[in-house]
């Protein structure tokens, strides 16, 4: 199975994708969109910042509490 890419947009590459062979294209990272879903869970307990801060410390890719509102 071929992992779907999408368009890139912006500069900026969103948490969850890398950059791909093709410059204008990104590839989803697994790990991180996983780790995005169960940030979802956990945010509805505690707080975008200490989300964000568990996110970086379970994927290693920094993600703002903003950003991570965003998203």
């Amino acid at each position: 199975m071929e992992s779907t890419k999408i368009k890139k947009r912006a500069r900026t590459i969103p948490f969850g994708f890398k950059q791909s062979q093709d410059p204008e294209y990104l590839e989803p990272v697994k790990e991180e969109l996983d780790a995005l879903r169960q940030a979802k869970e956990y945010s509805k307990t505690c707080s975008l910042r200490e989300t964000a801060s568990w996110l970086h410390r379970k994927t290693g890719r920094y993600i703002s509490h903003v950003g991570l509102r965003k998203r």
